[in-house]
């Protein structure tokens, strides 16, 4: 799993052309907040999976404001996030139902 990343340009322009190189990548984000009791709490592992056949496509921990974000999704896959509260604090949660949104205008 990964991207495959051509530069066409001098370094110096610091211009990056980015292939998606299966059917899930894509121009599309994905961002949240870990919460624990209505609060912002960090550092949270936190998974992406394809909901149709339940792949996992990345992992990410919250960072310190706890907001995480997953790039380089298509546009239009319907994905589920899981968080996995550290030490087993409590049992993971679950967004269903997640449609990322292109990350190229926004």
């Amino acid at each position: 799993m990964g991207l495959k990343i051509f530069r066409n340009l001098p370094s110096n322009q610091g211009l990056r052309i980015i292939t998606a190189i299966n059917s899930s990548q894509g121009s599309g984000k994905i961002n949240g907040t870990t919460k624990k009791l209505g609060q912002n709490y960090s550092p949270v592992p936190v998974c992406l999976f394809r909901r149709d056949n339940r792949q996992l496509l990345w992992e990410t921990t919250s960072k310190a404001d706890g907001s995480y974000a997953f790039r380089n999704i298509a546009v239009g896959l319907e994905c589920f996030v899981v968080a996995f509260y550290p030490n087993n604090q409590y049992k993971p949660v679950i967004q269903g139902k997640i449609l990322p949104f292109d990350g190229r205008t926004g």
